[in-house]
């Protein structure tokens, strides 16, 4: 080694690698650092030294030795992958780039420099750059593990899953309890809708590193894709034991509470991400909706309100904000909020439908049915759209093509209990003779309480209206009599009285008032139903 002292250089090393196969880095260093002083003009001892830099996380100290060992030695090609591999870790992928080239020069039968190259190629997204190293890399050595994994990792970026999950299983062959290989092919397979093997994979992942948070995290999100909050939620308490301050696992953990309707739970989960992360506008988003389901409405505007100033170019603060605003009644601000989302998203539905309800409550029918028929225009499939756009036109005293839109909903959705109430309600109910029709009615009435358990007051009511039309009024009083006790307390007097109709042998008819610009009653079969969020 060109000392004096040979046998105390040899020990230091012996020592410093010893020090770093335990993982006491620091300690590697000073041995290493004791045999430099030694002989300062080794390469090797900068090499070695480097190593335990790098892998102590200390980045820039790494690329000095490695840099000095290139000094005293220009055709050592591992010194260049090494500095090629620190800088890529460090983040700068140019160096890294010109090290693995250098490095492939010096020694072109090493497949190591190739694949690194390769990665750092995909990483800067110049996949074809990338594979076509991943393929020279492969034909030095068919059989690595790392060729094989990080081209996997390749083919995800680009969308090609299948031939992901080729390459994890080929490296998962050569290397059969490397955990992030599992994890990695987990996340293909779930790309595939491939859910059972992913979670296979992902259980084996975390046998193999039951502390991987990673693994936990995904998992989770695949149990929720299939709808399985409990155990997704199950995973992220997981993960948050192992850290607690994982502000996307307390938002996602609250989204799987809000999807069990338990949203207290959502709410404490959601507010803890926000405390981690104030300028996150997820957490708030979610918080806001929670807020609404619990009729906290004041508390969802607020939510909603920070959305917009976190993130105002995205319109869907305002489309739940103008929401809120149109259950609290306050049309004109829930309106603003409408158009500045449709401002933002033209091509979206979900504004116009907001605010064809918020224009039909205010009485202003015109500009509510040009906003539904907006949402139809873009979404010809939505059956929520259709049903609104007929209840507008019921209103209007446009009675077929009310009953047209109706009917267009149920050809896209024949089993949606809401569609097939409001066609059995003009069927049973409407003022133009030629559009009634009992027994249509009454099928369509009894299909829809089938659906809810006959525990929707509004579909039990159109059901006895059926009965009634056809002169079935044994019938009608009966289900009259259990639509009275489903009705809340406000809903009861018009319940009472066509109750009183039926016990008087007579059916009910529907009156429809001209508009007078003042907010309209809610029709009969949307009142029921509720007002989606369509389009």
């Amino acid at each position: 080694m060109g000392s004096e002292t040979p046998s105390e250089i040899l020990n230091l090393v012996r020592r410093g690698h010893a020090y770093a196969r335990r993982g006491e880095y620091g300690r590697a260093v000073e041995a290493f650092s004791g045999a430099i002083d030694l002989d300062p003009a080794d390469a090797e001892l900068h090499f070695h030294r480097g190593n335990a830099f790098a892998s102590a996380g200390r980045y820039a100290d790494a690329i000095a030795d490695f840099g000095r060992a290139v000094e005293l030695r220009p055709d050592y090609a591992e010194a260049f992958h090494n500095r090629a591999t620190a800088s890529a870790d460090s983040g700068d992928l140019d160096a890294a780039l010109a090290d693995y080239t250098r490095a492939i020069e010096l020694a072109p039968d090493d497949p190591d420099p190739v694949n690194g190259r390769a990665a750092v190629h995909s990483r800067q997204k110049n996949f074809d750059a990338a594979l076509a190293d991943y393929e020279a890399a492969h034909k030095l050595a068919p059989d690595t593990f790392r060729v094989h994994f990080n081209r996997g990792r390749t083919h995800s970026a680009l969308g090609r899953h299948e031939d992901a999950v080729a390459d994890y299983t080929r490296a998962l062959k050569l290397n059969p309890r490397h955990a992030r290989a599992y994890l990695h092919r987990a996340l293909a397979l779930a790309a595939l809708d491939r859910s059972a093997e992913a979670l296979t994979d992902l259980g084996t992942a975390l046998r193999l590193n039951p502390t991987g948070a990673d693994a936990f995290w995904h998992r989770a999100r695949v149990w929720s894709e299939s709808g399985e909050h409990e155990k997704a939620i199950s995973d992220l308490t997981w993960l948050l034991k192992l850290d607690p301050n994982h502000a996307d696992a307390l938002g996602q953990r609250g989204i799987e509470y809000a999807e069990l309707k338990e949203h207290a739970k959502a709410i404490a989960d959601f507010t803890k991400a926000i405390a981690l992360n104030p300028d996150d506008p997820a957490p708030w988003f979610n918080r806001g909706l929670s807020h609404a389901r619990t009729k906290n409405l004041r508390a969802a505007v607020d939510d909603f309100t920070e959305v917009v100033r976190l993130a105002p170019d995205d319109p869907q603060g305002h489309v739940q904000r103008g929401y809120v605003l149109h259950e609290m009644r306050d049309e004109g601000p829930a309106i603003a909020d409408f158009t500045r989302a449709i401002e933002l998203a033209p091509e979206s539905g979900r504004a116009y439908f907001g605010r064809a309800l918020a224009n039909r409550y205010k009485g202003d029918l015109a500009a509510a049915l040009a906003d539904a028929t907006a949402v139809i225009e873009r979404n010809p499939r939505s059956d929520s759209a259709y049903n609104l756009r007929g209840t507008i036109r019921y209103q209007l005293g446009e009675f077929g093509a009310a009953l047209a839109d109706h009917l267009a909903a149920f050809e896209i959705d024949p089993e949606d209990p809401a569609t097939l109430n409001h066609v059995a309600w003009m069927r049973a109910t409407c003022p133009r003779d030629d559009l009634r029709d009992g027994s249509a009615a009454l099928r369509d009435a009894l299909r829809a309480c089938e659906l809810t358990d006959n525990e929707a007051p509004g579909y039990v009511d159109t059901l006895a209206a059926a009965y009634a039309e056809l002169g079935r009024f044994e019938d009608a009083v009966k289900w009259q009599s259990k639509a009275t006790e489903l009705a809340p307390a406000a809903s009861k007097p018009e319940y009472e009285s066509r109750l009183a109709l039926y016990r008087d042998g007579r059916p009910y008819r529907d009156v429809v008032e001209v508009p007078t610009g003042e907010p309209p009653a809610e029709t009969k079969g949307t009142a029921e139903r509720g007002e989606g969020q369509g389009g």
